[in-house]
């Protein structure tokens, strides 16, 4: 989770029209605009190269900063969220669907993730997932309007060669009891009316639930996400 000084930093400089190009900064007016001394303006700007939110060049007018994808993400999650807590409240978003089994490949992916899903969810999730067969014109319209509600974004990497995409999270109630996210990879096997769904226990044997079961998906607002 990305600490709120060095997020207000990020704040300052996309007012000064980083987001979309480079520009001057003076880390004594970065200061000023901060409230803090010109050695802590540093500082900031320091860390928030070394975590990828920002790319800085040294030219002849001075430093040039711009904020990169990452640190543009950081932005627009509080964005998401200020547009939501302002927001008239909508009606709740309940998704019913049918257990089933799966391919296997969940718990591998989710070990992947895990820490990444930790920071952005709060939980450390049990490697596996449950997966929810959703159809029906009822259920398939609510996972429509899911999917246009301001989701939690977790980053893609890279690693020994190979690409891990982003992964869209929707935090949800498993049957009004369980925290649990729905997970929208981009690469998956399973077709677009399975959702998998990840917590920080099992499941199944928490609900004692087995395929042909049904359950309810409630979706979990992010301003009232813990």
């Amino acid at each position: 989770m990305i600490e709120p000084e060095i997020w207000f930093a990020l704040y300052k400089l996309a007012m000064k029209g980083a987001i979309h190009e480079s520009v001057i900064v003076k880390t004594s007016e970065l200061g000023d605009d901060l409230g803090v001394s010109q050695q802590t303006a540093s500082r900031r700007i320091a860390t928030s190269l070394e975590e990828g939110y920002v790319v800085r060049v040294h030219t002849a007018s001075g430093m040039s900063i711009r904020l990169t994808e990452k640190g543009r993400n950081q932005l627009a999650r509080v964005f998401s969220n200020l547009e939501i807590a302002f927001a008239p409240p909508k009606d709740e978003i309940r998704i019913e669907g049918t257990v089933v089994g799966g391919l296997g490949e969940g718990a591998y992916y989710v070990d992947m993730y895990s820490d990444r899903f930790e920071e952005s969810l709060g939980f450390k999730p049990y490697l596996g997932t449950l997966n929810v067969k959703v159809s029906g014109e009822t259920a398939q319209q609510a996972v429509s309007r899911m999917k246009h509600s301001p989701p939690l974004v977790v980053q893609g990497f890279r690693e020994e060669g190979r690409t891990f995409g982003d992964v869209i999270c929707y935090r949800v109630l498993v049957n009004g009891k369980i925290e649990a996210a729905i997970v929208l990879a981009q690469r998956t096997h399973h077709g677009k009316d399975i959702l998998e769904v990840i917590a920080p226990m099992n499941i199944r044997k928490k609900l004692n639930l087995k395929d042909g079961d049904k359950v309810e998906l409630a979706l979990v607002p992010l301003h009232l996400a813990t």
